[in-house]
């Protein structure tokens, strides 16, 4: 087996497939009226997200007329993430940043903080988690708001699902096709993408693995107490649906930035 690869790494090789992977407009359509009303109802105008992607999420935030900015540690998805402002005809600043970076790239306080599509399990351990969340904090504003998306790695930890419904589509002009898998050890999951597409003398695949730390609920509350979060709420998805953890098939969290510390 190739050895895994930094989240980074892993991303830029995974960027031009991503896009593919993902039926944005169907899965915008079900995640941002959540957004919306969460947004409205704490007059936020102006939103980092801390793991853009492909942009996205950042790039719908700011047609609504919101002050946005994005990051993410794959300048190959922060390449897109332009293009994608770009062509949509909205001014979004994008910035390669990993999480513990992002005092580095934006100084000035946001309203609200996402980290989205089951990003924070790139963070593997316990300190590193803490400088992650300081770092989220301090890009907040008091009182700001933090929304966080993961996977319910209460319930997918017990059930340890391996393989997962592959994504077709076209990269390049050319067919492809994702397929998703994984193995549980001790305490990380080794995540696994192999990318197919179809070329001139036939099918070639490429394998790419990175580590991943399956947090659970009880973790996070936790961590997000101790790095001075307040009024923590879990859902079970981008609905705002309740959370589950035997049941939810994600872990939404949405948390407020105590006042100064």
């Amino acid at each position: 087996m190739e050895p895994t690869l930094q989240a980074s790494e892993f991303y830029d090789r995974l960027a031009p497939f991503y896009d593919t992977m993902n039926d944005w407009p169907a899965r915008l359509a079900f995640e941002l009226p959540f957004f919306r009303r969460l947004f409205d109802r704490r007059n936020v105008c102006s939103v980092l997200d801390a793991a853009c992607g492909s942009g996205r999420h950042a790039v719908a935030f700011a047609g609504w007329g919101l002050h946005v900015a994005g990051a993410d540690a794959s300048p190959a998805m922060i390449a897109l993430a332009r293009q994608h402002a770009a062509v949509i005809g909205v001014n979004v600043r994008f910035e390669v940043a990993g999480f513990a970076d992002l005092g580095e790239r934006f100084t000035e306080p946001y309203d609200a903080l996402v980290c989205l599509g089951n990003s924070l399990v790139h963070v593997l351990g316990d300190e590193e988690m803490e400088a992650t969340l300081r770092s989220f904090r301090d890009r907040l504003r008091p009182g700001g708001l933090l929304v966080l998306h993961n996977l319910n790695y209460d319930r997918r930890w017990r059930e340890r699902p391996r393989f997962f419904a592959p994504d077709a589509g076209t990269v390049g002009g050319r067919e492809a096709l994702i397929w998703r898998f994984a193995d549980y050890g001790d305490q990380l999951i080794t995540f696994h993408t192999a990318l197919f597409t179809k070329q001139d003398g036939g099918w070639q695949v490429e394998v790419n693995s990175t580590l991943q730390r399956p947090w659970r609920r009880g973790e996070l509350f936790s961590h997000l107490t101790w790095a001075g979060f307040t009024h923590i709420q879990f859902h079970g998805d981008l609905t705002g649906a309740p959370f589950n953890k035997d049941t939810s098939g994600d872990l939404v969290v949405v948390a407020e930035r105590l006042g100064e510390l």
